[in-house]
């Protein structure tokens, strides 16, 4: 077989063109012939670069003129060419328009799989953009529906506010409660370290000075927190307020240290 044979199988080999016999022959060869072998492997390298990262391109309306009208005459060709030499048997090399068109077909589905792969990924984009996007709804509408309460609670009559002041273990840490008569409340924090695995704030009514235990809460990145909670009636009357560090279930009485507090 001639050595310019050989580089043809070379590119059907890399497109997956050649059948079992071909590609036993070109093995054969590839393994005495370090020229060829060393082109075997840029054609392969082409190949999986071409699957990956080449951007699909329409050829123009004169290239694509061209290769039909060669593959049109191509086949009359080999028809002529049959009245002089002897038939291949069957075990023989396939055709030169039968070769080129294996490789046709094989860069089509590797065309169409490279457009499949864009597809994925743009639908992925964008399903990720729209969950972002509704994450960042839900979050507004839940800080609206927040102030929306605090400015019910703050316009009610007999409304009230305690500062909270952040102690030696968060002096950069602040708050606020704010309350109506009916003991409706709503406690406010910023700056609050992020607490551990398994704990969580818990807010304190102090009366009388004994502590009465509120709801427990969490804080985001930033140590802000916002939570609603209902004033105990004996401590309705009562304007001191403390929030510790307790285990996320919630304690009956305080044993953490105590973050935030109210002047009174």
């Amino acid at each position: 077989m001639a050595h310019e044979e050989y580089q043809e199988f070379m590119t059907a080999q890399a497109l997956s063109a050649l059948d079992s016999a071909e590609a036993d022959r070109l093995e054969r060869h590839l393994e005495g012939c370090p020229e060829c072998r060393a082109a075997m492997e840029e054609w392969q390298k082409t190949s999986a670069w071409l699957a990956m990262d080449t951007p699909l391109r329409e050829p123009s309306r004169e290239v694509r003129t061209r290769i039909l009208e060669q593959i049109r005459s191509e086949p009359r060709q080999q028809v002529k060419k049959t009245k002089v030499v002897q038939m291949p048997s069957r075990t023989g090399t396939r055709s030169t328009s039968q070769r080129w068109g294996a490789i046709a077909a094989a860069l089509l589905i590797l065309a169409l799989g490279v457009s499949l792969f864009l597809v994925w990924r743009e639908n992925r984009r964008v399903k990720n953009e729209l969950a972002e996007l509704s994450k960042q709804v839900q979050e507004s509408q839940q800080e609206l529906s927040r102030q929306r309460e605090v400015l019910a609670i703050l316009s009610s009559p007999g409304a009230r506010v305690t500062e909270l002041a952040g102690t030696g273990v968060a002096p950069s840490a602040h708050g606020m409660v704010a309350y109506d008569q009916s003991g409706r409340a709503i406690v406010m924090t910023k700056s609050l370290p992020a607490p551990p695995a398994g704990k969580a704030y818990q807010l304190w009514f102090i009366a009388g000075g004994s502590p009465i235990p509120g709801k427990v809460f969490k804080t985001d990145s930033t140590g802000k927190a916002i939570m609603n909670d209902q004033i105990p009636r004996e401590a309705l009357n009562a304007s001191a307020f403390a929030i510790t560090m307790e285990p996320e279930s919630g304690v009956d009485k305080p044993t953490g240290e105590i973050y935030l507090k109210s002047g009174s």
